[in-house]
């Protein structure tokens, strides 16, 4: 169904990073859960905390892996796991939170059933795609909007470790690999979300996440999807 509203819980830990990489990366339901406990083997409670929604996201990833294998005798790679769960997250606009994403819900709520979708419809109202890309190299796809549904384009990898800084608050850009991401068609381009500071976003050249993603609403004919090194 429709989201109707997310209430953060006060416990719940908050971004950015120095260099205002987009973190949380995703919201999870850990309020109030009914799942396993402590106190004996067989124990149930109703408890609340990171340690209830870390594990509601993790089942839910492992589910997608599933399905996926289900559907195409492999898993997906981490990187398309974790692109794809941040994709199709729930934007928490609604309830307090930035259009797009935020250092407080990341990328928004988790949406499982929409992820899952996303896997099903590949090749009618999805693209998923595994590739690689040399330093340089510019990969492009032409892809064809309804006119009813947003379109939604994103690129994710995992990077090398960055270097470490002992100073605070350091905003110097840890990512090794810059890819990026731009949509275009014949009238205009559109450039991927990113960070501005503690409580702001915008949309522009992001040289610090290794995840993008480009919205575009109302989006109708062709684009041209085009990702670089």
């Amino acid at each position: 169904g429709d989201l109707l509203s997310v209430v953060i819980n006060s416990g719940s830990s908050e971004g950015p990073t120095d260099d205002y990489r987009i973190k949380p990366d995703i919201t999870g339901n850990g309020t109030g859960l009914f799942s396993t406990y402590e106190s004996s083997d067989d124990a149930y409670n109703t408890i609340s905390g990171t340690s209830l929604a870390s594990p509601n996201v993790m089942g839910s990833l492992l589910l997608l892996q599933q399905h996926y294998s289900n559907l195409n005798g492999r898993f997906m790679r981490s990187a398309t796991l974790k692109g794809l769960a941040l994709h199709t997250a729930d934007d928490v606009s609604g309830s307090g939170g930035l259009v797009g994403p935020d250092a407080v819900y990341g990328w928004g709520l988790m949406n499982s059933k929409r992820a899952a979708e996303t896997i099903t419809n590949q090749g009618l109202e999805s693209i998923i795609k595994e590739l690689e890309i040399s330093q340089g190299e510019t990969l492009t796809f032409t892809v064809t909007s309804d006119g009813v549904n947003p379109l939604l384009a994103s690129i994710s990898w995992t990077d090398l470790p960055g270097q470490v800084s002992s100073g605070a608050n350091d905003t110097t850009p840890v990512l090794v690999n810059d890819l990026d991401v731009l949509v275009s068609n014949e009238t205009e381009s559109f450039s991927p979300w990113m960070l501005t500071g503690v409580a702001s976003n915008t949309k522009g050249d992001n040289i610090v996440d290794p995840f993008e993603r480009v919205d575009i609403d109302q989006a109708s004919g062709n684009y041209i999807i085009t990702v670089s090194h």
